[in-house]
């Protein structure tokens, strides 16, 4: 029997000033057991050694491209995107790397055309390429399927676990939103949800390196801004309404509004944002009111 064609696998990693840790990253693809890839390594002016390591590799597989001007992250990957050749779509961040066996997995799952998109379990990793805990994994299951309820109660999705049918994509009104600095891989991933199922994989096959560096760990108030933005569109969405989870997201999203206003010492209008809000993040804005401003900043983070 004739071996049945493999699809052609876009990886998108876009880099600005990744020098320190992209060849590891690279190499994690080198090691994928699939092998009909491409690199769209998009260069958003780095400064650093980022462009001579990617093109020290002299392989037909790795397409470069040099950004005209600087963007942000959602926009740049945006690019990137239209330059990919591929019928699935993956993303590897230049922090980040995978397991030999990730994108076979991933692949063979999405042979189900009724799979819109693949994402899977992780492991951390530090700033020495260490995991201490070799056997920890990022959630102990994942949902599959219609996810979009699970996802509303608690995101699991992280972009460089991510292979996504350009399909998908494509039907899309818009792929990143560039409004957002933070949240728009949880944009993104609830807009394909709404429409495709998900196939999860349980094991980790990929790492998360987490450093002092990462967006998510440096920018928790500045979600809140975002968060309002993304709640007046989230609002005008009927569809989302019906699902069960729906009001517990809108919670979440309206204490990162609660937690800055008590971080800017206005709590009278963080209590009383917080009454219309679940008993839950009502206990949290009391507990949260009574620290100190520094210690808040820690406990942001819910």
């Amino acid at each position: 029997m004739e071996e049945m064609k493999q699809p052609l696998v876009s990886i998108v990693m876009n880099c600005y000033n990744g020098e320190k840790y992209l060849r590891f990253a690279i190499e994690s693809v080198f090691s994928q057991t699939f092998e009909n890839w491409e690199i769209i390594f998009w260069d958003n002016q780095s400064t650093d050694t980022s462009a001579e390591i990617f093109k020290s590799y002299n392989d037909g597989r790795f397409k470069y491209y040099y950004a005209k001007k600087h963007s942000v992250l959602y926009e740049a990957r945006n690019y990137a995107i239209k330059k990919c050749n591929g019928e699935l779509i993956a993303f590897l961040d230049v922090d980040d790397a995978w397991l030999s066996n990730k994108l076979k997995i991933q692949v063979a799952l999405l042979q189900d055309q009724n799979i819109g998109l693949s994402c899977t379990n992780y492991s951390f990793i530090n700033e020495r390429n260490l995991n201490k805990l070799k056997i920890y994994a990022a959630y102990t299951s994942l949902p599959f399927g219609s996810v979009l309820n699970d996802i509303f109660k608690e995101y699991f999705v992280h972009i460089s676990t991510l292979l996504v049918r350009k399909k998908a994509i494509d039907q899309l009104e818009y792929v990143f939103d560039p409004r957002f600095n933070i949240i728009g891989d949880l944009d993104f991933v609830i807009r394909l949800c709404k429409d495709w199922d998900v196939a999860t994989v349980q094991t980790p096959v990929a790492y998360y390196r987490f450093h002092n560096n990462n967006t998510g760990n440096k920018e928790g108030f500045e979600m809140s801004d975002e968060y309002d933005i993304w709640e007046k569109d989230l609002k005008n969405n009927i569809d989302f309404h019906k699902y069960e989870n729906f009001h517990l997201l809108i919670n979440k999203m309206r204490m990162y509004k609660v937690f800055k206003l008590l971080y800017d010492g206005k709590r009278l209008e963080a209590i009383t944002i917080s009454q219309e809000l679940g008993i839950k993040f009502r206990l949290k804005t009391i507990v949260a009111a009574m620290l100190p401003r520094f210690v808040l900043r820690r406990y942001f983070y819910f």
